[in-house]
């Protein structure tokens, strides 16, 4: 218990640092991240000979090696920056399996939050790290809206119509459930009725909701009002999350001179060369892709994918513009090929995310893997 519990102090602190130098600098030393995969592999090995279990090493180092071989993979396909798999690497190093604190101290006693032996810990770091972005997107998002008059009005308008349309939706699976669990017959019933609802005109929608809502709160007022409250707060609370994470691609973006681009800023466009002509590509947009599938243009849904033509600098890499690539830019601003400016990505710092994602594992152990298996 003793090593794990260092481990897992030697992570947190890690993390804690990166997640500081992160935030100041948008920077997480080598030191750090190479240190860890060496405390890792060392102390991995200690306890291997101390207990006499050559698999405890090598259960360490082929998991690290694994990790590695992911995370170098993200990075070629743009989607993570080197130092995220230095510190994945690291990580996985010294936690291999989940090292679940918490239920290890018989601080929780929960079944389901418990831990398992195989290695699978950075995938599941990985997982979490995702989820962990998405209100701290959001929350980075929000601070921008606030500053951003033009966006805040347009969120207003949008978010008032949101609230009523979130109430209505809450009152009438309240009032169906109501109905459904008085009449006996299975919740699922609820589905079904939600489904036509929708599709009656607005009025009529709204006026069903109203005596649906009151059916409940005739049936039993407290329940009633609780569940609303519930459903209401889930809906409204999605909606902020994935309205401002949606958001973070127009409010946490700018122009910068070519002039002044620095190495590692990402771009926010895709410039690609066709022949002697250079092109800015637009910018994937979900619907038009499904709608290029559904009709059956593969060809013209791959070319959203992948741009035809050599890619001088692709929106889809975390890693960030090279020295080269910032020399090539010039060149074509020079030469009036492309506009003086290019559009940046002010990205969230990714290791504040891996923090919280660390805890949270800590809490719940291998809780994603328990669900796999109870489907």
């Amino acid at each position: 218990m003793a090593p794990y519990l260092l481990f897992f102090f030697i992570s947190i602190a890690a993390l804690s640092w990166g997640t500081y130098s992160d935030l100041k600098e948008r920077l997480v030393s080598n030191w750090l991240t190479y240190g860890l995969v060496v405390i890792g592999l060392i102390g991995h090995g200690i306890l291997a000979f101390l207990e006499k279990d050559p698999i405890i090493f090598v259960t360490s180092l082929a998991v690290t090696v694994a990790t590695f071989v992911m995370a170098y993979g993200l990075y070629k396909a743009g989607v993570w920056a080197g130092g995220d798999v230095k510190l994945f690497t690291g990580l996985a190093a010294l936690n291999p399996v989940n090292p679940n604190i918490l239920t290890s101290l018989g601080l929780l006693n929960i079944p389901i939050f418990a831990s398992i032996t195989l290695p699978v810990f950075p995938a599941s770091l990985f997982v979490f790290s995702l989820f962990a972005m998405l209100p701290y997107g959001a929350i980075l998002a929000g601070a921008r809206l606030l500053k951003n008059k033009v966006e805040k009005k347009k969120f207003k308008k949008q978010f008032t119509k949101r609230v009523l349309h979130s109430a209505e939706v809450s009152a009438a699976i309240v009032g169906l459930n109501a109905a459904v669990l008085m009449m006996g017959v299975s919740q699922w019933i609820v589905l079904p009725g939600l489904f036509i609802l929708a599709f009656l005109p607005k009025k009529a929608k709204a006026l069903i909701s109203i005596m649906l809502m009151a059916f409940a709160l005739w049936r039993g007022w407290e329940a009633a009002l609780i569940q609303f409250a519930g459903l209401f707060g889930l809906f409204v609370w999605l909606y902020l999350l994935l309205k401002l994470y949606t958001l973070s691609k127009i409010l946490m973006r700018k122009p910068i001179k070519i002039s002044k681009l620095e190495e590692g800023m990402i771009s926010a466009q895709t410039i690609v060369k066709r022949g002697k002509t250079v092109k800015i590509v637009k910018e994937l947009a979900i619907k038009k892709l499904i709608k290029y599938f559904a009709s059956n243009r593969v060809g013209k849904a791959m070319e959203l994918i992948q741009p035809k033509g050599e890619v001088v600098i692709s929106s889809h890499s975390a890693g960030g513009l090279t020295k080269k690539e910032i020399k090539e830019l010039k060149a074509l601003a020079a030469k009036k090929k492309i506009p003086d400016s290019l559009m940046v990505k002010e990205s969230a710092p990714f290791v504040p995310a891996v923090l919280i994602a660390y805890i949270a594992l800590n809490i719940v152990g291998d809780v994603i893997w328990f669900w796999f298996s109870i489907i």
